[in-house]
């Protein structure tokens, strides 16, 4: 599994993200360990009261594992990667938490070490933490036999449109898909040669090259949102320089800005809007499709919580009715049939713990497999609308070149391709 780590602080906003569960399809707590507290806002806030006797500002190191999209992993596979990591970065013997996320039909989870030793009050350090993590990652997917990712076993065949959180989380924002916006930038990267290429490319989506406060090559899209070109497109800024020249003749971000204010956005920006207006009652459906099913799993989840609860009471109810008292009590106490007895309850309780957790996580594979087909028929959604624009622009050049070529042709000829031209429906410059 993918294992990312980070150090940080400020507890109480880390707790509100993990417990999130607007965000998460399903949010559970599995572990609060080492703390005088089983409150995971309360466990954070014990790490930080500590390392106030310290001059660490980032107590916390934070780790996110994520299985491959299609496995269905158990809970003692996570809790041995959670081990794993803990050993590999010598944090084995400090207190953390463990919560479990789901979304978009996928299951992760999340580490939260504390960094403080109580002992000594000082901050254990993680030398070249990234490293070893990456490198126990793929000893995971290693031992599991998982399909590893390219980007994990060379690091020069990493995707060039992964995207950052705060990238991500700035897109969202906006409504949009990180990763789309910059494959489409590196699009128009690799259809162009120059710098009038490369602005006639992107002007073609609404944005505009411009020179950043840096003095550095930056994109404006038409809503306000900037780009760095070396970051969009994965290439050092000297080699961006190379192709564009220097910025100096570029206009600045607020002179982009300005223009994109007054330019109107054209045709394509029209059939764009058309095309997310079609395809928007259709997502509209999908979402409340999946907020249904995901009300469904937790009412199934709650009704499965309450049943093993009960069952467990039960059973543990019988396992004491086996001990007797009086006379035959101790008598079971010197003739050894207690302590059988104890070691029969034991093992019985073991069973039961190890059946629940299976009922678990079967429900939980099952549900698991019902999310991922809805998330598979958003993305065809999201593909669909992209590939409409795509097919739309190209229906657009052909009939530019069509009408740039009618202009040598004889009149007759013209009259001709113009009338073929008006005929094609739902299309006007």
């Amino acid at each position: 599994m993918i294992l990312k780590g980070s150090q940080r602080g400020y507890g109480r906003r880390l707790a509100q993200h993990l417990l999130n569960a607007t965000d998460n399809d399903h949010v559970e707590v599995h572990v609060v360990h080492g703390f005088l507290s089983e409150d995971v806002t309360e466990a954070f806030a014990e790490i930080e009261a500590i390392s106030t006797g310290t001059k660490c500002r980032q107590p916390f190191f934070s780790v996110s594992l994520s299985p491959p999209p299609d496995a269905n992993v158990d809970i003692e596979t996570f809790e041995q990667a959670v081990d794993r990591l803990a050993e590999a970065t010598g944090l084995q013997n400090q207190p953390y938490v463990v919560i479990f996320h789901e979304k978009e039909g996928r299951r992760h989870a999340h580490a939260v070490f504390s960094r403080i030793d109580a002992e000594t009050m000082t901050a254990i350090n993680l030398p070249h933490f990234k490293n070893r993590l990456q490198a126990l990652s793929r000893q995971i997917f290693f031992d599991h036999q998982w399909q590893m990712p390219p980007g994990l076993r060379d690091r020069s065949l990493k995707s060039p449109t992964n995207v950052t959180l705060a990238e991500w989380q700035a897109a969202k924002r906006r409504g949009k898909n990180a990763i789309d916006q910059k494959a489409l930038i590196q699009q128009c990267w690799s259809v162009s040669d120059n710098r009038p290429s490369f602005e006639a490319a992107l002007a073609d989506h609404g944005y505009r090259l411009a020179r950043g406060d840096r003095r550095g090559h930056v994109i404006v899209c038409h809503d306000g949102e900037v780009f760095t070109v070396a970051r969009a497109t994965g290439l050092r800024a000297k080699t961006v320089k190379q192709r564009l020249g220097e910025p100096d003749e570029l206009p600045s971000v607020t002179q982009a800005m300005d223009d994109h204010a007054k330019d109107v956005r054209g045709q394509f920006g029209r059939m764009a809007k058309e095309a997310h207006a079609q395809m928007s009652t259709a997502r509209a459906r999908v979402e409340a499709q999946r907020r249904t099913t995901i009300d469904q799993h937790r009412l199934e989840r709650a009704r499965l919580h309450d049943a093993q609860a009960a069952r467990w009471a039960q059973e543990s109810a019988d396992r004491r009715t086996r001990f007797k008292t009086g006379l035959s009590g101790l008598w079971q106490r010197l003739s050894g049939k207690r302590r059988a007895i104890m070691n029969q309850n034991e093992r019985e309780a073991y069973s039961a713990l190890r059946r629940d957790q299976a009922q678990k996580q079967a429900l939980i594979n099952a549900q698991l497999q019902e999310r991922r087909m809805i998330e598979a028929h958003r993305t065809q959604l999201r593909q669909e609308a992209f590939g409409m624009i795509r097919e739309m622009r190209s229906e657009r050049d052909a009939l530019i070149e069509k009408l740039t070529a009618s202009r040598s042709e004889p009149r007759r000829r013209r009259k001709r391709l113009n009338l073929e031209a008006k005929q094609e429906p739902g299309f006007d410059l």
